[in-house]
């Protein structure tokens, strides 16, 4: 014990020295990375924040130059009726012939009527604007001035136009040809490209966008001005900015320290924990030999009393005869019972458990499983309740598979039963009555019941609970485990349902074989645990 609890100690010590050894220059060159990362990705936040300022700036001269370039084109019918003298009519005429794109009425204002209109210098030229006298409406005036032959201005002639429709109609050619085509422009088009453009009303709602925003941290927003003085335009970098870059390098910084220090933690109480295991293992493992062991050595030894007893023909009736017969039968039912659970456990945990599927009658599965457990229910004294139907649907199983878990369920039911003696059996269906979708068979004692926090561990292997009659109870912890895998393999589950000191309910539901699937041809299914 002494030297066990030295090497304990001293594993803990090594796996402590070895921890730190790799963790403190580990940790150090991370951190120097992380200093030197977020240096990094903070300068160029800065120059990305003022980079996108500046592009909104000139996103937004770009629609107001693409405005000025549409409003040149369709006024020139119109400037040629004013320098002719043409009549306000006239020049409304030639206006409306040139709406096109502006989607509103053309409109003439007189030189008297412009004190209310405003002027926007765009490349060295006057564009008059004015938003529309009826609230809510969002339409804009927007219009250049007419001279006559003399040259003198007479009055602006122009469209009504809507601002939302002008933006999102325009944004691509804007961003993809206008911006480009500025050769004054900061950082030429490959930067356009890894910017995120997008034009926004003033209450946040989306008009349109270029690009996908990658990240907003540096993304700037900035009031457009002339027609467009309701709206924003809002730059942001995409994915696959600098920017971008610099706060994924963070991340992974940050990912790298966290993945580091949690490999360490992981590997000392992995390290430790498997040597736990086994310990645990070994302990399971000697505790199940010993148990199956005396499984073993009663039954045999209550055949070998009876058949001796026959052979020395010491029994004084054909009752005692029959009884001695009887419990032959019984052990021999329990010694395979036990065997057929040891030897289907090691072949599931193998692989190598084989299951012949075709049609099964549920019914028949119960009748088979009853007919081998009555003899052991009459010993004990146990009452049987039958609730089955006349008929169920079949299912795809292995029918001696199913018989196997019917008289484990009964065998569990039979020995954590208490002083009521009693046992139900039920079938039934699930699903609208024509077409029912499973088929369940329950097992009910009233027994010492489960702990809803044990209810998940029945079903492991070797498990059996440290409450109740468990201690006076012989068995090998495999039953429950067997009934689980074996009903999984067949597309099913096992449902439970208990109540301390109440009893348990134990239900296998299966997936009623339809159609095709009934007659599918499928002899042989392999399955491990």
């Amino acid at each position: 014990m002494l030297g066990s609890r030295f090497n304990l100690h001293f594993s803990h010590r090594t796996v402590a020295l070895l921890g730190f050894a790799i963790a403190a220059p580990a940790l150090f060159l991370a951190g120097l990375g992380i200093f030197l990362t977020l240096r990094i990705a903070h300068a160029i936040e800065n120059d990305s924040v003022r980079y996108n300022t500046y592009m909104a700036l000139q996103v937004g001269e770009a629609f107001e130059q693409e405005l000025m370039a549409e409003l040149r084109r369709a006024i020139v019918p119109a400037e040629n009726a004013a320098r002719v003298g043409g009549s306000r009519e006239r020049i409304l005429e030639e206006l409306r012939s040139q709406q096109g794109d502006f989607l509103l009425a053309p409109a003439m204002v007189p030189v008297t009527d412009l004190t209310g209109y405003s002027l926007l210098i765009v490349e060295a030229q006057p564009l008059v604007y004015a938003p529309a006298p009826q609230p809510g409406s969002g339409a804009y005036f927007a219009g250049l001035l007419l001279r006559d032959a003399r040259g003198q201005v007479i009055g602006a002639g122009g469209w009504w136009i809507s601002p939302s429709r002008f933006l999102e109609r325009h944004l691509e050619s804007v961003v993809q040809d206008r911006l480009p085509a500025n050769s004054r422009l900061y950082g030429g088009y490959e930067n356009i490209r890894k910017l995120n453009i997008q034009i926004l009303r003033a209450d946040g709602v989306e008009i349109g966008h270029v690009r996908e925003s990658g990240t907003a941290r540096t993304a700037h927003a900035e009031a457009l001005s002339g027609p467009f003085e309701r709206y924003l335009v809002r730059v942001a970098p995409t994915s696959n900015a600098p920017v971008a870059w610099a706060g994924n390098l963070v991340v992974f910084g940050i990912t790298f320290i966290g993945l580091l220090g949690l490999a360490i933690v992981v590997a000392a109480v992995f390290g430790l924990r498997y040597a736990v295991l086994q310990l645990e293992l070994a302990q399971i493992k000697a505790g199940f030999v010993s148990t199956v062991t005396h499984e073993l050595k009663t039954p045999i030894a209550l055949i070998r009393l009876a058949v001796e007893t026959l052979q020395l023909r010491r029994v004084n009736s054909p009752e005692e005869h029959e009884r001695f017969l009887a419990t032959i039968a019984r052990e021999t039912l329990r010694l395979s019972q036990l065997v057929d659970n040891i030897l289907d456990f090691a072949r599931l945990e193998a692989g190598q458990r084989l299951f012949r599927f075709e049609n099964v009658d549920l019914l028949e599965v119960v009748r088979g499983a009853l007919e081998s457990f009555q003899p052991r229910l009459e010993h004990q004294g146990f009452e049987l309740k039958l609730e089955l139907p006349e008929s169920l649907p079949p299912v795809r199983g292995d029918a001696a598979a199913l018989v196997h878990c019917m008289l484990n369920l009964l065998d569990n039911a039979m020995k954590y039963s208490k002083g009521r003696r009693e046992i139900r059996v039920a079938a039934g269906t699930r699903g609208p009555a024509s077409d029912p979708t499973e088929v369940t068979l329950s097992v009910t004692d009233h027994g010492i019941g489960i702990a809803p926090e044990d209810q998940r561990r029945v079903f492991e292997k070797f498990v059996r609970l440290e409450t109740g009659l468990v201690h006076d109870v012989k068995g090998t912890g495999l039953g429950l485990s067997l009934v689980d895998q074996i009903v999984r393999a067949h597309d099913g589950r096992v449902e439970l349902s208990s109540k301390p000191g109440e009893g348990s309910t134990f239900t296998i539901v299966l997936p009623v074989a339809h159609g095709l699937e009934a007659s599918r041809p499928e002899p042989r299914r392999r399955t491990a645990s």
